[in-house]
């Protein structure tokens, strides 16, 4: 059960949502199945949400937050005056993804595929409220024909009228006094007086998926951070963060509005949004050597966003990768901050630090990274130690002892890697070892690992990806802080992004 809510935009900023312009509810025929969103459902998300949308997945069991159940029926962004999401609604949210958990962006996917995945959610929405309302009508002694229960879940999940849009104040022109106190007075509860929030919330009960009030100065904003987004956060609530509508004028909410966005950094709002972004590897005449840092500086940084898989504020949240090619090799250099160096096993200690580059096989793989039977990755592996070495670890992808997932015992700096293949999860209880030699060399040094890891261009075996030039690859990423990843399964993770080799 959830605490009970205090003032109406309390939860203000948990998530952010675009609005669209007023308009008529939509025809009944849109609220309907889609089927070419429903194979995008079953190939990206099903894994996580569940083909039916309960959410009753074993990937979902590893996340928090929890992935949402869309049979309930209750959405987060939401821009309507009942609560429903517009179909507008959830393609912006597809579009967008949410910053602070593992649901990335769909940016990558066309305006009609995002579409048609929205219609196919609201389609398990619909299907859940007639099984609760067929099953009410039951228990209630007057059952009702699967056509009258979908019928009135239909009625009952069409999106409202949009919520009434004031105009943005600018900075100088607003009124911060009065912003202020309408804050302290719907909001400071849970963000706290300077809108980072409270400690203790992650510990308030909740039905699984950990509703925590966001720190408004972080980043972490599940939407933009417009006034049109802030707007419709207060006006419209947030039904799946049991956030009710504020009863506040429009007038008044602009005024709040300008306030909370004189709280949010200019730079906040896009910080660690999971787009699909492409890496261009330069072409140099040699590879630097791995220590040559003037060298790999002068390679083109690009920082990615990477979320932890189990919400953790001392978890990875970016790191800053640089890759070049010299025509016959491949060097990927990938930093990071860690405060500890997790480098040997002891007790207690049955994960050290690491990271994981995944390469697909084709330019269309699921979203989540991990390949499965049909499409396997080449994953390059490294870790500061093997946890095979740990005697009781256990494999929380399995329940079951630990066949070892990772490979490379030795000091940081000259710690073994290797190049392997992944049919997805469990194939790594058993793939480790079998793979190629990879040539890694680590450094950790104030807080922060350097791991650059090198390889041929030209695949080695079947179970290596061939990089070329004119040959974009899918990658991803994983990364491991012992201090706090107890398991393989926990981790930090990133989106596909494209690997170009420039000619």
């Amino acid at each position: 059960m959830l605490r009970p809510l205090l003032p109406a935009a309390a939860a203000l900023a948990l998530l952010a949502v675009t609005c669209t312009t007023p308009s008529s509810p939509p025809p009944a025929e849109t609220l309907v199945g889609d089927p070419r969103g429903a194979a995008l459902f079953d190939r990206h998300c099903a894994v996580c949400h569940g083909r039916m949308g309960d959410a009753d997945t074993s990937v979902a069991a590893l996340l928090l937050p929890r992935p949402a159940a869309f049979r309930d029926g209750l959405f987060k962004l939401v821009s309507t005056d009942n609560g429903v999401p517009s179909e507008d609604d959830l393609v912006r949210m597809l579009r967008r993804g949410m910053p602070g958990s593992t649901m990335f962006a769909f940016d990558w996917l066309p305006e009609a595929d995002l579409r048609g995945l929205a219609r196919h959610v609201l389609h398990l929405a619909i299907d859940g409220r007639a099984a609760s309302i067929a099953r009410t009508s039951a228990a209630a002694g007057r059952p009702l024909a699967p056509a009258d229960a979908t019928a009135e879940a239909e009625r009952q999940l069409r999106p409202g009228a949009t919520v009434a849009i004031g105009q943005p104040i600018a900075r100088e022109a607003a009124d911060l006094d009065a912003g202020h106190l309408l804050y302290e007075r719907h909001c400071a509860t849970c963000h706290g007086p300077d809108g980072r929030g409270l400690p203790g919330t992650a510990n308030w009960p909740t039905d699984g998926t950990w509703l925590w009030p966001r720190d408004l100065t972080a980043g972490y904003l599940r939407g933009g951070a417009s006034h049109r987004d802030l707007t419709c956060r207060i006006r419209a609530g947030m039904p799946g963060a049991r956030m009710p509508p504020a009863p506040l004028s429009v007038a008044e909410t602009d005024t709040l509005v300008a306030y909370v966005r004189s709280l949010i950094p200019d730079s906040a709002e896009e910080h660690h949004v999971q787009w699909r972004r492409t890496i261009r590897a330069a072409k140099v005449p040699a590879l630097p050597a791995a220590d040559d840092d003037a060298a790999f500086g002068a390679i083109e940084g690009v920082r990615l966003p990477i979320v932890p898989v189990w919400w953790r504020k001392d978890a990875v949240h970016e790191v800053v990768l640089r890759a070049a090619h010299d025509g016959a090799d491949v060097a990927l250099r990938v930093e990071w901050s860690d405060g500890t160096q997790d480098a040997q096993a002891g007790h207690g200690q049955t994960m050290g630090d690491g990271i994981a580059v995944q390469f697909a096989t084709t330019m269309d793989p699921p979203l989540l990274p991990m390949g499965s039977a049909a499409e396997p990755v080449n994953v390059w592996r490294w870790h500061a130690f093997d946890p095979r070495a740990v005697a009781g670890m256990t494999d929380l992808l399995g329940g079951q002892r630990h066949a070892g997932l990772d490979v490379g015992v030795g000091s940081a700096g000259t710690t073994a890697a290797e190049s392997l293949r992944l049919g997805g999860p469990v194939s790594a209880r058993t793939a480790t070892g079998s793979g190629q030699p990879l040539q890694a060399t680590t450094r950790w040094r104030d807080g922060r690992w350097t791991v650059t890891l090198r390889r041929q261009l030209a695949a080695r075996s079947n179970d290596e990806v061939a990089l070329a030039v004119g040959a974009p690859r899918l990658f991803a990423l994983a990364v491991w802080n012992g201090a706090v990843d107890r398991s393989p399964a926990s981790k930090s993770i990133t989106t596909w992004h494209v690997l170009e080799l420039q000619p």
